[in-house]
């Protein structure tokens, strides 16, 4: 089964299409955030704590006092230069490639929520691995998203096993991209494993990666982890693509002024970027800058706020800039159910960030109450959502057919066009039609259909997916292969 923003056998409105005509900074703007970046990473420097860390700086000529580590701007934009402008990031199947580059934008799930809205009871529950792989197969099934970030966290789980089992469960049940945070190096290096199997080896794994990794490796502001800037090495030694995440708050972890904010970021995006090609030049990673804000009030993260749509689109023009892929966030809301709250929250972030032409932009589908909860009929709603943003990433086509010259010929002067040769030939992809999740009935019909609203309609669509939807398996070599590799793999 498949459930499309469009009616069955139509087109889907794309994925990959090219953003960049929202520009909420102008060009002297860019330049003068990437100069107070420089300044930062020259005058404040940043914190780091890990010896091999502080000798990869050292070795390339940062200035080193003690734990704080001074870049040249000359070392920064050395190591811009080096960051490939191009990453792909490969699904099981062909057709669900990611191509970053430029403005082409893609838009998915996100987060490592904890709880799960139940979709029986209605009620709030902890998030267990049978979720990784019920979400997994929704998103499947659904073709404005893109790419299945894992949106939770399996809590029935030891922490040993978690990596290899989300990940087994996410590619057995979808075949679009799958990331994942990661928490130990013997992870990374289980999960590169089982994409080797899947992909026949490790030289076509890095050809056509089917996994990738996020990395919060930066305490914000200026301190990168320890472990976590240990796994992101790894990774980059792996030459597997992986995200620099950081996502400071204004007025909290970063200034509370959006400039001052933007200004840290990017300087926090950088060092980190300088690192990965200290490491490995020419290591594919995504910057992942996700500017927030905090409630002033009482210091709470915001997901969905104002702000965040418009910091997000500012802060992919910094990536346009560099010419790297960007990773970031859009979609979030603080609402805690499918409710009014969450769709406006929701559709005027992901409309600002696509329309800026971001690449790879998470937490877009599925997410409520500030990244904590996922719940399956929001995957279903969003997913209409976003397939309206990508029509209007992909703007109006104008030349001589769309124009319809000869057509308003043919109709003329009070003439009618439904019938019209040229409708029946534009009707199908020139508009979007949300299916079935948004009604477009009369009342009367509505009413005649038991007056249900989206959420009973996005809930009822949720149910049959998953039990109607069967994603292509894995073949028989790599399940034999991951089974004979980690015994401690479960099969849901």
């Amino acid at each position: 089964m498949r459930l499309s923003g469009e009616r069955k056998g139509q087109p889907g409105p794309g994925k990959g299409l090219i953003g960049g005509q929202y520009k909420p900074l102008t060009d002297e703007d860019v330049k003068r955030i990437h100069e107070a970046s420089l300044a930062i990473l020259d005058r404040t420097g940043i914190q780091v704590e890990d010896p091999e860390t502080l000798r990869l700086f050292e070795d390339a000529g940062a200035e080193i006092e003690g734990t704080r580590v001074r870049l040249s701007s000359s070392l920064v934009e050395d190591s811009i230069a080096k960051a490939p402008s191009r990453v792909v990031l490969a699904g099981r199947e062909e057709e669900n490639d990611l191509i970053l580059e430029g403005a082409r934008v893609y838009i998915g799930t996100g987060g490592a929520a904890l709880q799960v809205l139940d979709l029986e009871t209605g009620k709030i529950r902890r998030a267990v691995l049978q979720d990784v792989v019920n979400a997994a197969r929704i998103v499947d099934a659904l073709e404005n998203i893109h790419f299945y970030l894992i949106p939770v966290y399996p809590t029935d789980l030891p922490k040993e096993t978690v990596e290899v089992n989300k990940y087994y469960a996410a590619l057995a049940n979808t075949t679009k991209h799958v990331q994942a945070g990661v928490y130990t190096i013997q992870g990374i290096r289980d999960v590169i494993k089982m994409g080797e199997h899947i992909m026949g080896g490790g030289k076509r794994l890095r050809e056509r990666p089917v996994v990738s990794f996020i990395t919060s490796w930066m305490i914000s502001p200026l301190k990168f982890d320890t472990n976590v800037t240990r796994m992101l090495i790894e990774i980059c030694r792996q030459r597997m693509p992986v995200v620099l995440s950081a996502a400071p708050m204004a007025g909290s972890t970063a200034p509370v002024t959006m400039a001052g904010m933007l200004a840290q970021l990017n300087a926090e995006q950088l060092a980190g970027l300088t690192l990965t090609q200290l490491v490995e030049p020419g290591c594919p990673v995504l910057i992942g800058p996700i500017p927030a804000t905090a409630d002033m009030r009482s210091g709470k993260y915001l997901g969905g706020s104002t702000e965040l749509g418009l910091c997000n689109a500012a802060i992919t023009q910094m990536a346009h800039f560099y010419q790297v892929p960007i990773y970031n966030s859009a979609g979030m809301t603080d609402a805690k159910i499918p409710d009014i709250q969450a769709g406006i929250e929701k559709t005027q972030s992901v409309f600002q960030v696509a329309l800026a032409g971001a690449n790879f932009i998470h937490h877009a589908a599925g997410m409520l109450e500030d990244m904590s909860t996922i719940a399956y009929e929001q995957f279903v709603i969003d997913n209409i959502m976003l397939g309206m943003a990508m029509h209007a990433v992909r703007g109006i086509e104008i030349n001589d057919e769309t124009l319809a010259l000869d057509a308003i010929n043919r109709v003329g002067p009070g003439g009618h066009y439904l019938m019209d040769e040229h409708t029946l030939r534009h009707m199908r992809t020139e508009h979007f039609y949300p299916s079935t999740v948004f009604d477009r009935q009369e009342r009367e019909l509505w009413e005649q259909d038991g007056s249900h609203d989206t959420w009973y309609r996005a809930k009822e669509i949720a149910r049959r997916i998953l039990i109607e939807h069967k994603p292509k398996p894995l073949d028989k070599a790599s399940e034999e292969g991951i089974r004979g590799s980690f015994a401690s793999i479960l099969v849901l």
